[in-house]
């Protein structure tokens, strides 16, 4: 008797084991010509279209699912050029080969089948993005794609080179590794074959406030040469870059270099200021009689890479020279007051900075669904920056020479569950020491260091078929000296949580919640007295201690078709922000900071696309802020603005149109600042390797000016900006690509052209 229900107990564990045990799912694709189809995308779906596991073939057209629960499932395969294919498999075995699968290559009708079906797919984290033909040949950089996709709630800015949302910058990725949103100029648009748009970053996203990362196709043999120029119609200003990239079985070399330069005529200034001093009030006007700006920019840096399937290896070494030789203004004073005068002024400006940097990146997958990635960064540069104002018999005169050091690691480390849980570990710190001499009117010496070690631990559960939670607790250990004054200490507890409610396969509705800190600008956390004019001093405040972050909000994503829609609702608390604090001390107006400050944003915005016909895509744009501050100042701040953008494509030849209604928007300092509207057309022309493009900018609008207010108690001013910069502008750009031995993907141009400095600069 004993020993049957031995043998029952375990021939029930066998049946159990067995029903749990994982399986393996594998097959090989081709097209219609029986060739083998490279890095076509592969998605396991359940039947009710959840995302499962993503793959793609490799150079032989095969593809294979290692650990795959039996059940049934939905197939989907999808290629740029062919027709996709969804059906619908059983696993019930150990070993599961589906055999060969052909892709036909897609024509007309087929694909605008497969845009209206797929090109925009809502999974659980992200959007899943599938350019189009036409969104692909009418594009040669990586901004180009990203603007032809009309992604709701990301704004482009193809010619300036930034990526946006209504929560600030989105940082970019390629094939998951970070690069600097401004440069990825030099992607090739053919090479992408998809793109994730995480609009609530979390796992390793989960710093952003909105990521893009591009996944590319991999080639292994062959290079290309590469040559662009983009010049400036209005005024004096070009762009030009290189690129030479040679591959070899897992290894490339890609080496990069480039040029740009502006000069007009400065910036015109009509102003306004008041100072409220107790033993007069002063009323300054200024107009601007003559200015120039003059600037220019070198970079050159060397890509090493190394990949195969179970790891990455990338090794950059950049050099960066940015260079302004001339920022010149005289101007006009009017005083009203006591004493009332008129005279001159004159302002000289100059700035260079030099930047070598080493960054290393690693990418392992292990064993069991788990994942190691780690970045390091290591930056010096140096700074060099001059100020000379005069007015009358009044002169001030500095000199400052910094030498920066920032060091930077990250490392994170991922494991994948069943049911798609997940838990993973980020772990950061960043590290600056700046060290500046300032001599002149105001000889002094800063030395400050600055680091912050911040740990997250996220655990992603799934909750049935509609929920998914998302929790990441953490801290942030900030500490940073200036020289002379004691060290600031904050522990800080972190919070980042989501919940996602799947209200169907192409709807979602999700509830974000954050609890954060942040520290000042290393530029104003110093005890340096710069001499602006003659009524005015800006001087730093060692005392500045971090601000405390509480943010929530909801957003409301449609993929339907043609038709995507995103909305948001957010809320932001900040309590001990800093920003600008005026006071007067001997007859002088002194601009120092404050952090006894507490601010709260409301923030909305609703982002549609559609697409009328296969050549005709709109997109619209609304977003609207309320800020309220409250402390050592008090301000309150309304903003709404608009974007309306028009695609039209026919052929070889892409015409885009887009408007933008005035803008109001309110800076750190608490300065409002009103931008003009905006309005630009662009014909492009793209066959094979040869692209040309023209444009122009604000064609029918003579004067556009920014201006910028602030109103304190001892200080209020109004300044009414013109430059050539905004006006009536035109461009053209052409690009040509040589492709030499087998066809490889285009690297992307990730040089960090960015010079930090902890300057306490006068302007």
């Amino acid at each position: 008797m004993m020993r049957q229900i031995l043998f029952a107990c375990f021939f029930s564990i066998l049946t159990l084991l067995s029903a749990n045990a994982q399986c393996v799912l594998s097959g090989k694709v081709i097209d219609d010509k029986k060739e083998s189809l490279p890095y076509v995308t592969i998605r396991l779906l359940e039947k009710d279209s959840i995302f499962i596991a993503g793959a793609t073939t490799d150079s032989l057209g095969c593809f294979s699912f290692p650990k795959v629960n039996k059940g049934e499932y939905i197939l989907a395969l999808s290629s740029i050029g062919y027709t996709p294919k969804n059906f619908p498999i059983q696993v019930n075995k150990g070993h599961v080969d589906i055999g060969i699968i052909t892709l036909p290559t897609q024509d007309i009708q087929l694909g605008e089948v497969i845009v209206k079906g797929s090109s925009f797919i809502r999974q659980k984290d992200k959007v899943l993005i599938l350019p189009d033909k036409q969104q692909v040949k009418h594009a040669n950089t990586g901004y180009d794609l990203l603007s032809n996709l009309m992604i709701p709630g990301l704004d482009v800015d193809r010619r300036t080179g930034t990526v946006s949302t209504l929560g600030g910058n989105a940082t970019l990725y390629i094939d998951g590794r970070k690069v600097d949103y401004r440069e990825v100029q030099s992607l090739r648009p053919k090479d992408v074959e998809r793109i994730e748009y995480y609009d609530v970053p979390t796992g390793k996203y989960a710093n952003d406030v909105a990521a893009i990362n591009y996944i590319t196709r991999k080639y292994k043999t062959g290079g290309y040469i590469s040559l662009d120029a983009n010049q400036t119609i209005g005024y004096l200003a070009g762009n030009y870059n290189a690129v030479a990239k040679l591959a070899h079985g897992n290894t490339s070399y890609t080496l990069f270099g480039g040029y740009d330069m502006k000069r007009y005529d400065g910036i015109n200034t009509e102003g306004e200021e008041l100072f409220h001093f107790a033993e007069q009030d002063i009323r300054r006007l200024t107009s601007t009689l003559d200015g120039n700006v003059k600037t220019n920019n070198q970079y050159v840096q060397l890509n090493v890479e190394n990949r195969n399937d179970k790891r990455t290896l990338v090794g950059k070494l950049s050099f960066v020279r940015d260079d302004e030789p001339d920022n010149y203004n005289r101007n006009r004073l009017e005083y009203e007051g006591a004493n009332p005068i008129i005279q001159e002024s004159e302002t000289q400006e100059t700035q260079r900075g030099l930047k070598p940097n080493l960054n290393l990146y690693g990418y392992f997958n292990l064993k069991h669904d788990q994942f190691i990635e780690a970045t390091f960064t290591g930056t010096y540069t140096n700074n060099d920056y001059t100020y000379f104002y005069q007015e009358n018999n009044y002169k001030t005169f500095t000199r400052t020479d910094e030498d920066l050091y920032a060091l930077f690691g990250n490392i994170n480390y991922g494991i994948k569950f069943r049911h798609q849980n997940s838990l993973s570990g980020q772990l950061f710190h960043f590290h600056n020491i700046s060290m500046s001499s300032y001599s002149g009117s105001n000889n002094t010496w800063q030395h400050l260091w600055t680091g912050e070690t911040i740990f997250f631990v996220e655990y992603s559960h799934q909750i049935g078929k509609k929920f998914t939670l998302k929790a990441a607790p953490g801290f942030s250990n900030l500490q940073y000296k200036l020289h002379g004054a004691e060290r600031v200490k904050q522990f800080s507890p972190r919070l980042r949580a989501r919940l996602i409610y799947r209200l169907a396969n192409n709807q979602q509705l999700q509830w974000t919640g954050n609890i954060g800190n942040t520290f000042p600008s290393i530029s104003t956390m110093n005890n340096t007295t710069q001499f602006v004019d003659s009524l005015m001093i800006k001087r730093g405040n060692p005392t500045l201690t971090p601000a405390k972050l509480y943010a929530t909000g909801l957003i409301y994503g449609l993929q339907a078709g043609r038709f995507n829609l995103q909305s948001m609702v957010n809320y932001l608390r900040g309590k001990g922000v800093t920003t600008s604090l005026f006071y007067e001390e001997n007859q002088k107006l002194v601009q120092s900071y404050s952090c006894n400050n507490n601010a709260n944003i409301w923030n909305a915005y609703l982002s549609l696309s559609y697409k009328v016909t296969n050549n005709l895509r709109l997109k619209l744009d609304g977003s609207w802020m309320n800020l309220n501050c409250r402390g050592d100042l008090y301000e309150k701040f309304n903003s709404l603005s608009a974007k309306a953008q028009v695609d039209y494509y026919l052929k070889d030849f892409a015409f885009s149109l887009y408007g933008k209604s005035k803008e109001k928007q309110m800076s750190i300092d608490l300065v409002k600042t009103t931008m003009p509207a905006r309005y630009g057309l662009s014909i492009s022309y793209h066959h094979k390797n040869l692209y040309a493009e023209v444009g122009t900018e604000n064609p029918f609008t003579s004067k556009n000016e920014q201006i910028y207010e602030m109103t304190q108690n001892v200080y209020q001013y109004k300044n009414s900006l013109t430059s050539r910069t905004f006006q009536q502008t035109a461009y053209i750009k052409l690009a040509y690509t040589f492709d030499f031995g087998k066809k490889t993907n285009r690297s992307y141009n990730d040089v960090d052209r960015n010079i930090n400095s902890a300057i306490l600069k006068a302007r």
